[in-house]
């Protein structure tokens, strides 16, 4: 495991891809609300990408939110939500929320990088995603008030091209062709999806996730790990 971790550390800490690789999952129109914002005065939030193995798989959990009177009910996201006074860092408030929303345990986890940012116009957030890993495979405690499901998504099957549907609709009266990621039922689409695209971009040359770390590089014999 330790020598896994190592090689996703170097994977992602190279120079990130940008806004070309969230844009690769962009839907056609992206705000769809009946208020403008100034993203000049956006609130600030940070979502946890938490990468962990469950069943010698490595894996990404996300969150279904319930359904409510706001711009993202009822759609798959990151645990994250908004800065806070008190929170020393944007890393200190995804992890604060995901602990609050799911409860994952901060101490068990380790911190690899900050993805790109990324502005909401519909909420007028602008989130910044934290990628962290654990070594323990989490126990999942969801607050039903925030959220209605926990998602755990195969890093595997995320990257592979099948996943990756699209759908139109009529949203608000706007048009929208958009692309998503399809986990067995649910859909990950948006600016979930833009910030999962960056991610996954990110590891993709490295092959780490190829064929289940191609079976952890045959435990490790890599050029890599020696």
């Amino acid at each position: 495991m330790k020598k896994e971790i190592e090689l996703l550390v170097r994977a992602l800490t190279r120079p990130l891809p940008g806004k070309d690789a969230q844009k690769l999952m962009s839907p056609s129109v992206r705000f769809t609300g009946n208020t403008k914002y100034d993203p000049q005065n956006a609130r600030v939030s940070s979502v946890l990408i938490l990468l962990y193995k469950k069943d010698n798989e490595w894996m990404i959990p996300l969150i279904q939110r319930p359904k409510y009177d706001g711009a993202h009910s009822g759609q798959v996201s990151f645990p994250g939500g908004k800065f806070e006074e008190g929170d020393r860092s944007y890393l200190d408030t995804a992890l604060r929320e995901a602990e609050e929303e799911v409860g994952i345990n901060r101490d068990e986890l380790s911190f690899i990088t900050e993805m790109s940012s990324l502005y909401i116009p519909n909420s007028n957030f602008i989130v910044y995603p934290e990628v962290c890993v654990t070594e323990i495979e989490p126990v999942f405690i969801p607050d039903l008030r925030e959220v209605a499901e926990v998602i755990e998504a195969p890093v595997n099957k995320l990257l592979m091209p099948e996943t990756v549907h699209r759908f139109k609709r009529n949203i608000n009266g706007v048009h929208v062709d958009a692309p998503f990621y399809k986990i067995d039922d649910y859909v990950i689409w948006g600016a979930t999806a833009m910030m999962l695209s960056e991610f996954l971009e990110h590891i993709k040359p490295s092959g780490l996730f190829t064929n289940q770390l191609s079976h952890s590089y045959n435990v490790c014999n890599a050029q890599e790990c020696r």
